[in-house]
């Protein structure tokens, strides 16, 4: 009786590494790329900026997003925005989608960023946050961690 268990048990464990197995050969994490910001409003009490991304999905199938989390830093350390979206989208298999996610920026965030454009030329900025993306083999979180350099955003 206990070989019978422990024969089972190293079938389940060895089903389940399979699965794992599988499952990293059918899928690959898409690519998220930082394409700009532009600044929408501005207010006595802060901003609104519009921070596009580029998702490209390496799959031959589409990937459904159910949420993406993001925090806008500048000058690496300072966090001046962070966000959340829960809208849906959909990236076609071997298709890119630009993303275009809305940020309230702090005033501190804008004065930040506008003595980066004085001393520097340039805002540096690094954006972390990740995907929740609905797979055909079930949901998976997808970080991202981007680190740039941006030119002074545009009033629209």
């Amino acid at each position: 009786m206990r070989s019978r268990s422990r024969l089972r048990a190293a079938a389940i464990v060895l089903a389940a590494l399979g699965c794992a197995s599988a499952a990293k050969h059918l899928f690959t994490a898409p690519t998220v790329v930082f394409r700009g910001v532009a600044l929408e409003s501005i207010s006595p009490f802060g901003g609104r900026v519009r921070v596009n991304l580029l998702v490209h999905n390496p799959n031959p199938y589409s990937l459904s997003t159910s949420a993406m989390t993001y925090e806008l830093f500048v000058r690496d350390t300072i966090a001046v925005a962070r966000g959340t979206d829960t809208l849906h989208r959909t990236v076609g298999g071997h298709d890119s989608l630009m993303v275009a996610l809305p940020l309230d920026v702090s005033l501190r965030g804008i004065a930040m960023a506008a003595s980066s454009v004085v001393g520097y030329g340039m805002v540096p900025y690094r954006l972390v946050g990740d995907i929740t993306a609905n797979t055909p083999i079930g949901s998976r979180r997808i970080p991202f961690d981007q680190k740039g350099e941006f030119a002074p955003v545009k009033i629209r």
